[in-house]
């Protein structure tokens, strides 16, 4: 019995480590737009800064493989169709079960087209440039869209 036991505890330790494995590192939890005076908002005109916070959560389960934290690139584009607008970052470590707010703003041009504007957030270990094959993926991108008008 204590063999059987054993057998489980072991198969569970070890189905524990490979979730841990391949479960990303950082989560994105909320994606918020909002204007200059921090209101929520999905809808801005020409010539406005469209402030983009996000949310970012680590697991406490990631302490046994990163117990000083996890370093990381966070990008926020902002996309007309298939042209990048514009782009904000910040680079920084969140500790396992933490939790860090970043909010960047990207300003519209007076002569920017108007319709929907997509923005796309990647959390990243580094640049593709200053990782190279080490290179890698810490969350599952976000989205989230606003309406520009003139």
């Amino acid at each position: 019995m204590k063999k059987a036991l054993l057998a489980v505890v072991a198969a569970a330790s070890l189905a524990a480590v490979v979730l841990a494995q391949t479960t990303m590192p950082i989560q994105i939890v909320s994606v918020v737009t909002k204007n200059y005076k921090g209101e929520p908002t999905p809808k801005f005109k020409r010539g406005d800064v469209i402030i983009v916070e996000t949310k970012l959560e680590c697991p406490t389960g990631y302490y046994y493989y990163a117990p000083a934290g996890v370093s990381y690139l966070e990008l926020i584009t902002m996309w007309y169709k298939n042209t990048m607008m514009g782009l904000t970052l910040t680079r920084d470590t969140i500790m396992p079960g933490g939790t860090k707010i970043f909010g960047g703003g990207i300003a519209t041009r007076v002569g920017d087209p108007t319709g929907t504007y997509n923005f796309k957030i990647f959390v990243w270990n580094g640049f593709p440039s200053e990782m190279g094959t080490a290179w890698a993926p810490l969350a599952d991108p976000a989205t989230t869209s606003v309406t520009v008008t003139p």
